[in-house]
């Protein structure tokens, strides 16, 4: 058998009751930091749940901008 292929992709979406600030643009920033931390708690663990999920190996927050 072959290993299987890694596929990458791209999800954008929209959250609406997480107000934005300026702490949300610089991923230097603890509000940054902390908060694509959750997303990406958050995340995993809806698409592990998902029929991806056992092909599943992780995600990664990129960018937070108003919108």
């Amino acid at each position: 058998t072959t290993a299987p292929v890694v596929e990458h992709f791209t999800i954008n979406f929209t959250i609406t009751n997480l107000p934005y600030n300026s702490g949300l643009e610089n991923p230097d920033l603890a509000k940054f930091r902390a908060t694509r931390r959750v997303m990406n708690m958050m995340l995993d663990r809806l698409l592990k749940e998902s029929s991806i999920g056992p092909v599943f190996r992780g995600c990664e927050t990129t960018d937070f901008r108003y919108g």
